[in-house]
Parts: structure tokens; sequence; C-alpha cells
């Protein structure tokens, strides 16, 4: 199970190492009995690979689920915080006269990464609305294969992205057309914040 946690911006890391902290609920989980151990996450922002350590606690006695505390920028085992993923979301949603392959590319020039492909962009897309709007999602057959004679692809071309993106601008009005990085940020980790406090899920 994860934790979400509001830290600091991962651009203020010492060494280009993330230390996650929340020490009320590190003290909660201590009291219960629980250990407290380190898991460690590797991500990518501005040309430069940054770990981040987080606080896990276990309770093998007892044979509870293992407890993660993370930042609200991290994806577990996604390479790029989530506000890259939701700014490239963000672009291709808002913007249906444009591809995948340019939203992609605006993306990895904004966030200074090495590759972000389009192919990212539509995995990433179809993960965050169908968390967002599971129910919606399930109904409409939004994502899923009755189109293609039941052979699914491995991501959503342009001309089956409509619904996803109507459904993805919606969940992420939040944000102007074209957000500052400040902009994006703030409002991606808040975004992210509040899925998991409300829903107990993260974006993607």
């Amino acid at each position: 199970m994860y934790i979400l946690t509001r830290t600091e911006p991962l651009e203020n890391s010492k060494n280009n190492i993330y230390w996650v902290h929340a020490a009320d609920v590190e003290e909660q989980y201590m009291k219960a009995g629980y250990q407290r151990h380190e898991r460690s996450y590797k991500i990518e922002q501005q040309n430069k690979e940054y770990c981040v350590i987080c606080p896990e606690f276990r309770n093998d006695r007892d044979g509870a689920e293992a407890v993660v505390i993370i930042p609200e920028f991290l994806v577990p085992g996604r390479p790029y915080p989530v506000y890259v993923y939701m700014y490239a979301i963000g672009l291709y949603s808002n913007a249906p006269e444009k591809g995948q392959r340019w939203a992609a590319e605006e993306a990895r020039k904004e966030y200074g990464l090495m590759t972000f492909a389009h192919t990212t962009l539509g995995r990433a897309l179809k993960a965050f609305v169908d968390n967002m709007f599971e129910a919606e999602t399930a109904a409409d057959g939004v994502g899923d294969n009755s189109a293609t004679g039941g052979t699914r692809r491995s991501f959503p071309i342009v001309g089956s992205t409509a619904a996803l993106r109507r459904l993805a601008a919606q969940a992420l009005s939040i944000l102007p057309r074209r957000p500052s990085r400040q902009q994006a940020v703030a409002a991606c980790c808040w975004l992210a914040g509040e899925r998991s406090r409300m829903c107990r899920r993260l974006l993607l």
C-alpha cells in the first residue's frame, strides 16, 4: 500500500538523493508494531537521475501488507515524475489537431528528458483515464478491444483516443491549456494527493 505525502520539490534534493519523511505517519506505524525499512526508486528529470528513498513499514508477524510512504510526485515503477505524464496528457488532450508524437516531444523538452516516447504517452493516457473514470470507461467501452476484433493494442492510437482525450481534459481542467512548469507541478501533485486521500488510488 502506498501513502502519499506532500514534500519539497525534487530538485531540492542534495546530491540527487531525495529522502522522504512523514514524521506523524511514521510514528503511527512504529507504535503499531511495524518495522521500518527503506525502499528506493530511480526517476529522471532535467537531464539528471534522482534516487528517491522512501520509508517502508512491514509487520511480518501479522502478515500485514507493506506500507510505503511516497512523495506526491512519484509513480512507483515509472521512470518520470507524475507531472511529466500529466503535462503530456494535458497537451495532447487539449490539442486534438496535434498527435501523440508532438505532445511527447514537448514533454521531453520541457522536463529535460533523454527520451519520452509517444507510446509512453499513449499508455499513460489510458491508465490515467481508467483510474479517474473507471465506471465511465467500463460502460462506454473506452479503450477496450471491441472495435479490433478481440485484438488489444499495446497503446491507443490517434483515431481511437477521442473519448480518452475528452475524459482526460475534463480531469485535468485545473490546468491551463499550456501550463508553466511550476503550475503543472503544483497542480498535478495536488491532484495526485487528493486522488490518493479520497480513493486510495494513484493517478497512474
